[in-house]
Parts: structure tokens; C-alpha cells; sequence
């Protein structure tokens, strides 16, 4: 999730894990991932209006640090 996120719930409606919240409050995004559920499918890029849910490759990132 990007800071462009306006809260829609487009993802949090789509996704097939339930892995997409809404944000405690004084969160910076109205809503999160919960990585630990998430599979990376990328359902939610595909309807997300703004383009705020980004797919991020976890190998990719492991391979960075």
C-alpha cells in the first residue's frame, strides 16, 4: 500500500486472503496488508483506482538487504 491510498476498499472487497485492513487510528494509510496473509495475487492492483496497491516481489526484496 502507497501513500496515494484513499480508502476506497476496493482492495479490502477483492482480496481473495483477507490480508487488507483498515489502518488503526493515526495510521498513515487508511488501510494495511497483513503480509503475513497476503500471497502476493495482486488483486488488489488490478482494482485498486488510484494505484495505490503496488505488487511488490518478496524475493526481490530479500535479495536487496
Amino acid at each position: 500500500m502507497t501513500d496515494a491510498c484513499a480508502g476506497c476498499g476496493a482492495c479490502l472487497k477483492t482480496c481473495p486472503e483477507r490480508a487488507i485492513r483498515p489502518a488503526p487510528r493515526g495510521y498513515p494509510s487508511p488501510l494495511i496488508v497483513l503480509e503475513d496473509r497476503c500471497t502476493g495475487c495482486a488483486e488488489c492492483a488490478e482494482v485498486c483506482p488510484v494505484s495505490a496497491c503496488v505488487e511488490v516481489s518478496l524475493t526481490s526484496l530479500l535479495e536487496e538487504t
